[in-house]
Order: C-alpha cells, then structure tokens, then sequence
C-alpha cells in the first residue's frame, strides 16, 4: 500500500501499527526536520541532534505493533525527542568527568509540583539569576547557545573558537546552575531552560 500526504496521522499512526513501511516513511517525512530542528535548539551539536532523531525514528519502528500515542503525534516526538537530549546530556556530562550522574544526584528527592504560574516564575527568575552570576564568556556561550539558539559549530565560528570549547562551556554553565539551585531537581531545570524549544514544534 501506498501512502501519501493526504493521510492524517492518526492514519498514518494505525497503518504503522498493522507493519506499513510506507506509513513510516510518511511519518518519518513530515516530521524528521521539525523534530531535528527542535533538538538542535536543546543540544547545539549537529551530529548529536541527528543521533536523537534516528535513535527515536528507530524506536518507534520497533515498537510500532505496541506503541500507544497520547494527544498529538508532532507533541509526542518532541516530548520524546526532548527526553533523549537532556538524557544525552546527562551522559556528556558523566564522561567529561563528573562522577556523579544527573540522575543519581538526584535519586530519593521526589520532584516537585509546580503549584502556580508564581511558582515557575519564581524558579525561572533564580536559573535568571544564576545564569547572571556566570563568568562572563560562559555566559556569553550559554546565552548564544540558549536564548539565541545558535548550535554549536555557529557559537565558534562567531567567537572565533573551538566546538570542543563551546560545549565545555556549555556543560560547565549547566553544571554550575545545578549546583546552585538547591534541591531543585535538575530534569526540572533543564525542562524550564529548554521551554522555549517547545515553541515553534510545528513550524
């Protein structure tokens, strides 16, 4: 069976289920570029936003027979795509050499509600704050990298220096907004820090 654009993709979502390649590849299609666009906006690394993506494309090929989709499908990839940025920069953050991982440093601390728009405020106000206090060319990074959305490759070649030293300082900024947010667990910080990628899912 052939598909084409005209299918929907809670369609497209239950041809997958019953083996349609051709449903993937719809799929796959429509929305590699808006996911991939949305995890560059996380990682800044053109290679590791790729990995994401195929790693996430691949997943859901595997478990297309049992695979149950919650609210829209464009939602669900960038939910899932997000996860696997922030989980990748856990593991980034382990190899350069921080013994302890995100998640373990964070183990037994149950995450907190956010009880009011007050309550998001307040906390985005502090990663603000901290972000502030950081020296000055890791600021510079971090803001280009984050509020600029510039990946990796682009932050060196306007500054003039090496991706390797961009994503240093990009973790070591991460690394410090961590140390000084308290008990705040960080999954809770990455995902106010990456909030505005959420923007524009679908352009």
């Amino acid at each position: 069976m052939r598909v084409n654009n005209s299918y929907t993709d809670k369609e497209l979502c239950e041809l997958l289920k019953c083996n349609d390649e051709s449903a993937f590849s719809a799929i796959y299609d429509r929305y590699w570029a808006k996911v991939y666009r949305n995890a560059m906006r996380i990682l800044g690394c053109e290679s590791d936003a790729e990995d994401v993506v195929q790693e996430l494309f691949e997943s859901i090929w595997k478990r297309r027979a049992t695979m149950e989709i919650q609210g829209a499908l464009p939602n669900y990839l960038f939910s899932a795509a997000r996860y696997m940025a922030i989980r990748l920069i856990e593991k980034n953050l382990e190899k350069s050499g921080h013994q302890e991982s995100l998640s373990e440093a964070f183990s037994g601390i149950e995450m907190p509600v956010v009880e009011s728009e007050m309550d998001t405020k307040m906390l985005q106000a502090n990663i603000d704050h901290i972000v502030d206090s950081l020296p000055y060319k890791m600021k510079e990074i971090f803001i280009l990298s984050r509020a600029e959305q510039l990946s990796h490759r682009d932050i060196a070649e306007r500054l003039n220096i090496s991706e390797q030293t961009v994503k240093k300082q990009v973790y070591n900024a991460l690394k410090h907004i961590r140390q000084h947010l308290g008990p705040a667990p960080f999954i809770v910080v990455l995902t106010l820090i990456y909030a505005s990628s959420e923007v524009g899912v679908l352009l």
